[in-house]
């Protein structure tokens, strides 16, 4: 292994850039490959004190390449540009709760997480400092509070409905957000893009680097040295295949594209993908089931901060399945509170019912090797919300209106609509964490089973999929993996 070789990150999204910070501060200066173009559109976001006052965004691009082998109507996203998904992320920052981990457990041996909630404490508080957190100072038992830069609370008027959550198992808080009370204007389509908040500016000061328009297709290993020694890549302008020597390298594509690299990845020791000798890989792909939902409430509310009536107690609830209620809080809702003469109140109220699916063996990706129009392989690709979680959101539904009912307020349903399987975006799974490779891919330090020194550091490694959005979990956990790579390397452990 030459020490002049780089440690190479797949990817310039949260979780990958998180990776790189670390790897970064630790000397390392990794060599970052980026799928999508420098010079893509970003977006602009305009922000006063943490209201959104203007937003422009790129659409979000379908997948095409697909064979749905489950619900026909399921989707893929993905965003080959810096910055990945981030690009279209509400900078909703919630940790995961120790309920989160016992409830996994509970599930039993194939759903229990290697790690707790006390070894990602460490690094939800390392990360959040880079995101500028707006959130509660109070725990509560669903919703444990963060480093914040700013705190906040519900006005008044949410009182009674907390004390409602409350008494029925669940509780009510506003939710955590990046950025969520900063007067910004930057150059991305969220307050908080990974790209230019974290990567740019240390390859600006040589910290590292990034090669653009580099789509990485397959990991090459040597028997002989018993690791991985380098990437293959395809140039996205001239199309011309490339090889970059590494020491390490840190996979933080996505859960789809992470897993489906290495599948591509085979070897005489690993004929079915890196990491794949129980055939775990590209398994137990997951989303969060999701409904949308607005509420008339027969009386004006304050729109900011958001609230987030949490899931219900693990004593209220099955092993997996649960759901909880983030209400909506965009640019055009708080311009409707000014044209009506009520700045800042509204009568009306949208929540994104996010739950949980309990992640299986079915529901998974495969390599389809007849090549698509983009040159690379295509996927098949399964994905099928059960029954019953769907329940648990109309659920949800109904814990929410019976909240602000018994609080006094006259809340009349005006939509609900539950969304086809990926319209989330918060896939993970497919590369999951367990102690034992027959359960999974990488091991607690997200470390691929077999191959040390390849990590995956995006929301591929969940073990199961709590019904949070997952960006700061999969943060915390590259930044975990990271350190842990930098040591293993400087001890010449692999």
């Amino acid at each position: 292994m030459k020490d002049s070789e780089p440690v190479v990150v797949v990817g310039t999204g949260p979780a990958a850039a998180a990776a790189a910070v670390v790897l970064s501060e630790a000397g390392q200066e990794p060599l970052l490959l980026e799928a999508g173009s420098e010079r893509a559109a970003l977006g602009v976001t305009a922000r006063v004190r943490g209201l959104t006052l203007a937003k422009i965004r790129p659409s979000l691009t379908r997948r095409a390449d697909l064979t749905m082998t489950g619900d026909p109507k399921a989707e893929l996203f993905e965003e080959l540009a810096p910055g990945g998904l981030s690009n279209h992320w509400a900078c909703a920052v919630p940790r995961f709760s120790p309920d989160d981990f016992a409830d996994a457990e509970r599930a039993g041996v194939e759903y229990t997480w290697p790690l707790g909630y006390a070894e990602l404490v460490p690094w939800y508080d390392r990360i959040e400092p880079f995101l500028r957190i707006a959130g509660a100072a109070a725990d509560v038992p669903n919703l444990p509070a963060g480093r914040c830069r700013d705190h906040w609370s519900l006005a008044p008027e949410w009182q009674a409905v907390a004390r409602e959550a409350s008494a029925h198992g669940r509780d009510l808080v506003a939710m955590p957000y990046a950025y969520g009370a900063q007067t910004i204007l930057t150059r991305s389509a969220t307050a908080f893009n990974a790209y230019t908040r974290l990567i740019k500016p240390l390859c600006e000061r040589g910290r590292l680097s990034v090669r653009y328009d580099t789509r990485v297709e397959s990991l090459e290993w040597s028997s002989t040295e018993r690791r991985i020694i380098a990437v293959h890549c395809r140039d996205g302008r001239t199309g011309a295949a490339l090889r970059i020597a590494c020491r390490a390298v840190v996979l933080g594509a996505g859960a789809v594209n992470s897993a489906q690299i290495l599948l591509e990845s085979t070897s005489p020791e690993f004929p079915d993908g890196l990491g794949n000798r129980h055939d775990n890989l590209g398994r137990y792909l997951h989303d969060h089931p999701l409904a949308k939902v607005v509420v008339d409430l027969g009386r004006r509310v304050s729109l900011a901060p958001a609230s987030y009536v949490t899931r219900r107690s693990l004593d209220g609830s099955d092993a997996l399945y649960a759901a909880a209620c983030m209400q909506w809080n965009a640019a055009s809702h708080m311009a409707r509170t000014w044209l009506t003469g009520h700045p800042g109140r509204t009568k009306r109220l949208g929540f994104s019912v996010f739950g949980t699916m309990v992640p299986t063996r079915e529901d998974r990706i495969v390599i389809n090797r007849r090549a698509s129009a983009t040159g690379r392989s295509g996927l098949k690709f399964s994905l099928r919300y059960p029954e019953r979680a769907v329940r648990e959101l109309e659920r949800a539904k109904d814990d929410l209106l019976s909240c602000l009912e018994r609080a006094g307020w006259a809340p009349r349903l005006q939509v609900f609509h539950v969304e086809v399987p990926g319209n989330s975006v918060h896939y993970g799974g497919t590369c999951r964490m367990h102690e034992s490779p027959q359960f999974g891919v990488v091991d607690a330090y997200s470390r691929v089973h077999g191959a040390p020194n390849v990590v995956v550091a995006d929301s591929s490694v969940f073990t199961t999929g709590p019904e949070k959005n997952p960006v700061l979990t999969a943060m915390a956990l590259a930044a975990r993996a990271a350190d842990r790579l930098d040591r293993d390397l400087r001890a010449f452990a692999v």
